[in-house]
């Protein structure tokens, strides 16, 4: 058995692993909640935190294997979850988090969808649009209340001007809108003799494009 009780086989981790003590110079990105094991065993939150290494690449290689598996698995459990697991359990899974702990989760769960489809808007709209409506048609078959038949759900994203970078294009003549301009006069990069210059400068006020789109080019 691993030592987690994970089932594996022994072999799976042979090498050598040192957690890491309080004199390591490189501090855990986070102290893991000493809990029972869920889809990550005690160790795996100590290895992802930074306070488990492993001395062989095998060994280490073998950990994240070891994780990836039993994540793609955990979720796919959720597909039986959300169809078939008793209504009075699902509610004492919440009732136990807590309203502010649910929400911590729900935004991690989200987040890691997120990044899971490399942040395509659209097919997370679409699959939350689902997700929404398989929940709420859920035992609705014998029901009089009718049947869910539209979802709506709209994400946008927006994102604070990167204020080194911008000032960097400006110096070297590049191009930039009038908001990574504005960006740049919020943060004091740029003041009112500065935008003077530019507006007398013989390119008239060079590389600025007012009314276009806002986003940053390269």
């Amino acid at each position: 058995m691993s030592e987690d009780g994970d089932g594996f086989p022994g072999e799976l981790f042979t090498g050598i692993d040192d957690v890491r003590d309080d004199d390591s110079e490189s501090e855990p990105l986070l102290t893991p909640e000493d809990r029972p094991r869920g889809i990550l065993s005690p160790t795996d939150r100590d290895y992802l935190c930074g306070l488990k290494e492993y001395a062989q690449p095998q060994t280490d290689a073998n950990r994240r294997q070891d994780i990836r598996e039993r994540v793609v698995n955990g979720l796919k459990d959720f597909v039986l979850l959300s169809l078939f697991f008793d209504p009075d359990e699902r509610a004492k899974v919440f009732e136990e988090l807590g309203p502010d702990e649910t929400d911590d989760v729900l935004a991690a769960m989200t987040a890691f969808a997120y990044l899971g489809v490399e942040g395509d808007r659209p097919r997370l709209e679409r699959c939350i649009e689902h997700g929404v409506l398989q929940g709420a048609n859920v035992n609705r078959l014998f029901q009089s209340g009718g049947r869910a038949t539209d979802a709506d759900v709209s994400i946008s994203v927006e994102y604070d001007p990167d204020v080194e970078k911008l000032s960097r294009r400006l110096e070297n003549g590049k191009e930039l809108t009038d908001a990574e301009i504005g960006a740049l006069v919020r943060a004091g990069k740029i003041g009112g003799e500065d935008i003077e210059g530019l507006a007398e400068s013989p390119r008239d006020f060079p590389g600025v494009f007012v009314g276009r789109h806002s986003e940053s080019r390269e």
